[in-house]
């Protein structure tokens, strides 16, 4: 008995304190580098680099989280943020398709 007490004592914190510490992940190595940086404007040194690093990096949190293969190339990091956004608040019954029709080039 004072064993199974001990076990449950040492195991306890841990099934506590686990949502917070996948909680803590950090995002990718890539987007991480841009951290501070400031764009004037898209024709800016690195914005190319930054802009195609974060739309792969919601193109994955897209997947994951909702199921849609997106072709990060197709789309801006902005255009990928607002579809993700979309994605959140679409409707059951709705088709993804419908979603990106705004945002064909």
């Amino acid at each position: 008995m004072k064993s199974a007490a001990i076990v449950l004592l040492i195991i306890s914190p841990l099934l506590i304190f686990a949502p917070f510490i996948r909680a803590k992940k950090s995002p990718r190595e890539g987007i991480t580098t841009y951290a501070g940086q400031y764009f004037k404007s898209p024709s800016s040194p690195n914005y190319a680099s930054y802009d195609q690093e974060m739309s792969m990096y919601v193109a994955q949190r897209i997947k994951a989280q909702y199921g849609v293969n997106l072709d990060y190339t197709r789309y801006s990091a902005f255009d990928m943020l607002e579809i993700e956004a979309l994605l959140k608040c679409k409707k059951s019954g709705e088709p993804v398709g419908s979603l990106l029709e705004p945002f064909q080039k």
